[in-house]
C-alpha cells in the first residue's frame, strides 16, 4: 500500500543518510601515502581513544556537503532526495497490493538531527541513529490491490508527510582482501525505527472519483498505525538490501586503511 511505500521510501532515504552517515565517518580517514578521498574529509583513526567524537564532529561539519552529494563516496544530493523508481508488492496478511511510485521527490533531509554515531573497530560495527522532524514525498503512482480487504485502484499524483521519524542502524563488517590490501564488506545489517503519524493523499483512486478516493484516503490515514505493523517486515528487508548495495559499493572502492587508518602501526 501506499502507506508501505512511504515508510519505506523514507527508510530508504533514512538509511541511504545513514550510510551517508557513516560513509563520512570513516571517509575521514586518510590512507598511507597520497589520500584518493576528498580533501575535506577529516582523519579519524581506528585506533584512537577518541574516534566517536571525532567521527560525530567530522560528520556535523560535512552536513552541508552531505545534503549537495559526494559523486565521489558515492553519496547521492540528498536535499531532495530524487529516487526514479520505486517498486512495492505484497500479498500477505491484511495486504495484498502491487504498486510502482515513479520520480519520487523527498524532502527534509537536512533538518535531521544526529542521535548517536558509534564506531567499534574490534567489532567491525557501526551504529547510527538519527531523527527526522518531518519528511515529505511526492511522486507519481500506480497502484492496485486490496488493504483490509477493501478494493485499492488508482494512479496519478501522490504526496505522504512522515512526523518525526527516529531510526537506528547497526551495521557489521567483515574484513576480506582486494589487490593486497584490506577491504570491508557488510555481513549483517540490523534496523530499528519509529514515527509519530504519517498523512498521505492519494489523488485520483478510483478513476477519479471522488467520493470513493476521500473515503479511502480517510481509510488510510485513519489506520495508519496498524498498516505500518503489516508491511514492517517488508520495509525493513528493503532497507537492510539498500544499505547493505550502497555501503558495500563504497567500501569495494577504498581500502579499510584509506577510510579509517591506524594512526599507531
Amino acid at each position: 500500500m501506499d502507506h508501505k511505500w512511504i515508510a519505506k521510501t523514507w527508510l530508504v532515504l533514512g538509511l541511504l543518510l545513514l550510510a551517508v552517515a557513516l560513509q563520512p565517518e570513516r571517509t575521514e580517514a586518510k590512507p598511507q601515502g597520497k589520500s584518493r578521498l576528498p580533501s575535506f574529509l577529516t582523519v579519524c583513526y581506528r585506533d584512537s581513544p577518541t574516534l566517536n567524537e571525532c567521527a560525530r564532529k567530522s560528520f556535523k561539519s560535512i552536513k552541508p556537503r552531505l545534503m549537495d552529494g559526494i559523486p565521489e563516496m558515492y553519496i547521492p544530493q540528498m536535499e531532495p532526495l530524487i529516487v526514479p523508481e520505486v517498486k512495492m508488492d505484497q500479498d500477505s496478511g491484511a495486504i495484498y497490493l502491487h504498486s510502482v511510485y515513479k520520480n519520487v521527490k523527498i524532502s527534509g533531509i537536512s533538518k535531521h538531527t544526529l542521535n548517536d554515531l558509534r564506531i567499534e573497530p574490534s567489532k567491525l560495527k557501526f551504529i547510527v541513529s538519527m531523527t527526522f522532524p518531518e519528511l515529505l514525498m511526492e511522486a507519481e503512482y500506480s497502484i492496485k490491490g486490496k488493504i483490509m480487504m477493501m478494493p485499492l485502484l488508482g494512479d496519478g499524483h501522490c504526496k505522504v508527510n512522515l512526523t518525526n521519524i527516529t531510526m537506528q542502524t547497526e551495521l557489521f563488517g567483515q574484513e576480506y582482501q582486494k589487490n593486497g590490501a584490506t577491504h570491508l564488506k557488510i555481513i549483517d545489517v540490523k534496523v530499528e525505527y519509529s514515527l509519530s503519524n504519517v498523512h498521505m493523499q492519494l489523488d485520483n483512486l478510483f478513476n477519479g472519483d471522488e467520493a470513493l478516493g476521500k473515503r479511502m484516503n480517510d481509510f488510510l490515514n485513519e489506520n495508519w498505525k496498524s498498516l505500518a505493523e503489516e508491511v514492517r517486515p517488508l520495509m525493513t528487508k528493503a532497507l537492510v538490501d539498500i544499505l547493505r548495495a550502497s555501503v558495500d559499493k563504497m567500501f569495494a572502492e577504498y581500502s579499510y586503511d584509506e577510510l579509517m587508518p591506524k594512526k599507531n602501526n
